[in-house]
This record gives structure tokens, C-alpha cells and sequence, in this order.
């Protein structure tokens, strides 16, 4: 765990010091992420993450596991509370949430689950019911091309772009009861959201 944690310090550096220009863009914190208050108060921390933070804020003990972006391992990490930032600067320009209603209990893996035993409540998923709250209203739509797929943009008061899709649970096969999953991913900057030009037509009517 100590060379890991090394190793994550010398990655924070090496970013910091690769990118100058950006640090003086970045000289103001940006609003909160989403949901981090909720998950502040229910991890007893005080430490809040917002958009444009410096990435070295992000506390060891809250990272669960270094991400890949293209070619990259490091500029995206994994929360412990399965939300994902991405800073490829440095600093931190987007967030990502999976909240299903079911998950895989500790030490499996969602691909090794096989009967409703091996799944427990996800108590996260009481989120879906704050995401205008926290995210804004709907601001347009996107025709998805999958027919049980909804997908949304809405805007924050704060100025905070998110992409939310909705889906089927993937557990809802073996609980034997319909479900659904919803991927947030938030950012300031629509760049961020996605690739899918479709998606980057639809946020301009959000700016």
C-alpha cells in the first residue's frame, strides 16, 4: 500500500508539472461534484471534492482503483464510492456514477453473480431520487438508439452540464423484478460529457 501510494503522489506531480498553463486556467474551484455532500456525511469526512480541484486533494484512502483513458493509466481514478473523476491536467473536469438498485456482494464480481443471494441493496440508490435536485432540470433530449434506453441532459444552477442514461438493471434477470440503472456524467465543459456527436448536438441547447 505505501508504494502504491508513492507511486499515486509522483503521478499527481508529474501532472501538475506537465501542465503549467493549465494551473493558472484552474486558479478557482468550481461547484461541488454531485452527491459528494451526501457522501460526506455518510463517510464522517469532511473533505468535498468540486470541479477544477487539483487532483493531489483527492484523498488516498478515498481512491479504489486507477483507471485507463486511451493510452493513459492515472488520469482517472476510481472513488471508493464507485463515482469516477476524471483530470487530465491535473485538475478535475468530470464525474461518473453507476446507481443500480442491486449490486454484487463484496467479493464478487458483477459477472460471477448467478442467483439473487449473491446480490444486495445498494442503500446509493436513494440518489435517483435527488437528481434534479442536484442536478438540474432537463435541458434536452437525445434519441437513443437503444429503445430501452432513455438519455438526458440537464443543468445545474451552478452551471454543471450532466449526461444521465437510463437503463434496465443488469440484475434484474436474477431478482426476477424490473429495475433501473442510471449513469450520470457530469462536467463543466460539454467536451467532457461525451464522444457522441449526437450528444454534443444536443448539450449546445443546454449552454
Amino acid at each position: 500500500m505505501r508504494f502504491f501510494l508513492l507511486g499515486l503522489t509522483a503521478l499527481f506531480a508529474a501532472n501538475f508539472i506537465s501542465a503549467p498553463v493549465a494551473a493558472a486556467d484552474k486558479n478557482r474551484a468550481g461547484p461541488d461534484l454531485p452527491f459528494e455532500r451526501y457522501f460526506a456525511a455518510a463517510k464522517n469526512r469532511f473533505n468535498v471534492l468540486k470541479f477544477n480541484d487539483f487532483s493531489g486533494k483527492i484523498e488516498a484512502a478515498r481512491i479504489k482503483k486507477l483507471l485507463r483513458s486511451g493510452n493513459i493509466l492515472g488520469d482517472r481514478v476510481l472513488l471508493n464510492n464507485n463515482a469516477a473523476v476524471y483530470f487530465p491536467d491535473g485538475y478535475i473536469v468530470s464525474y461518473s456514477i453507476r446507481l443500480e438498485k442491486w449490486l454484487a456482494k463484496t467479493g464478487l464480481r458483477a459477472e460471477q453473480v448467478n442467483t439473487s443471494q449473491e446480490v444486495e441493496p445498494n442503500p446509493d440508490y436513494v440518489l435517483t431520487g435527488k437528481i434534479e435536485e442536484q442536478l438540474g432540470h432537463v435541458c434536452a433530449e437525445v434519441q437513443a438508439s437503444n429503445p430501452h434506453e432513455k438519455v438526458r441532459l440537464r443543468k445545474s444552477k451552478s452551471g454543471v452540464l450532466s449526461l444521465i442514461k437510463r437503463t434496465a438493471g443488469r440484475f434484474d434477470h436474477i431478482v426476477g423484478a424490473p429495475s433501473e440503472t442510471v449513469l450520470i456524467t457530469s462536467a463543466l465543459e460539454p467536451q467532457f460529457l461525451s464522444p457522441d456527436q449526437q450528444i454534443r448536438q444536443a448539450v449546445q441547447r443546454c449552454i
